[in-house]
């Protein structure tokens, strides 16, 4: 029977275009015009199209990795640039690291210059955002004076919108200011102060209570050697307090806007970095 129904409502919907058809058919020559019009704009959409595609495959294979490379040399020069920088105040300017220098791409800076130009240095000094991989590459990690870095792995803002989308009940009474601020002055701060010190070479590490937090670092990268992430004993140590109820909603909020990723592993309690 069911066949029967199926094999019916085929030929119904046979029938259906077929008089579909014949009507079409019928007012041929007054939509004629209209359905020529409408293939010729086809035919320019799907040309129009198809070079946008072309483009965008260039720019991927051929400017995207340029781009790239020119990128990663202005940040290797910037770094070797502040590098020096910081040589010249510790020699009081006396004297030029000619082999750093050389290593600068697009131009030398001297002594001299320096000094007739200090907002130049300034500007340099000042822009210290790098990626974590060009941070391990840096000469920053031999050196025992430490430095106040920004990751741009760890560069995130929370909007309007994003901070909406947390249901009431979570949010409470707390403000978009308020987290905003919890993430940037607790959480971003204790991840860009456990990596700064973890990547560093063991002999720049000359406080006894940094080369204790350096092992327990190093240790605890094995439990999740692919991720970045920080425990809530990082927390604590940065707040100066345990964890309390209310800052256990925010971490909660974090978890929802999908920043931090809470996964407990030997009676430890982990946040990992779970945006991109």
């Amino acid at each position: 029977m069911e066949e029967i129904q199926t094999r019916l409502g085929k030929q119904f919907e046979l029938i259906n275009r077929i008089e579909v058809f014949l009507d079409l058919h019928a007012c041929k020559s007054h939509i004629l015009p209209q359905l020529n019009e409408l293939h010729l704009c086809s035919r320019q959409g799907s040309a129009a199209v198809g070079g946008a595609k072309k483009a965008l495959e260039i720019f991927r294979r051929e400017i995207g990795p340029k781009y790239a490379t020119v990128i990663r040399k202005m940040r290797r020069n910037e770094l070797l640039l502040l590098d020096l920088l910081e040589q010249l105040e510790t020699s009081g300017g006396s004297k030029v690291i000619q082999d750093k220098n050389d290593n600068v791409e697009g131009g030398t800076l001297s002594s001299k210059q320096m000094q007739s130009n200090p907002g130049h240095g300034l500007s340099l000094m000042t822009a210290e955002k790098i990626f974590l991989s060009e941070y391990q590459n840096s000469p920053f990690v031999t050196k025992m004076k430490p430095r106040c870095l920004s990751f741009l792995d760890f560069n995130i803002d929370i909007l309007e919108e994003d901070f909406q989308q947390i249901p009431k009940y979570m949010r409470g009474r707390e403000t978009l200011d308020e987290l905003a601020e919890f993430l940037k002055s607790v959480i971003l701060s204790c991840f860009e102060e456990k990596y700064s010190l973890m990547y560093k070479q063991k002999k720049a590490v000359t406080s006894q209570q940094d080369l204790a937090l350096w092992k327990i670092y190093n240790q605890q990268q094995d439990v999740f050697p692919n991720s970045k992430f920080i425990t809530q004993g990082d927390i604590a140590r940065k707040m100066g307090r345990l964890i309390d109820k209310k800052i256990n909603v925010k971490l909660q909020m974090l978890r929802h806007l999908h920043i931090l990723q809470e996964t407990r592993n030997g009676g430890t309690v982990y946040y990992l970095w779970i945006r991109g």
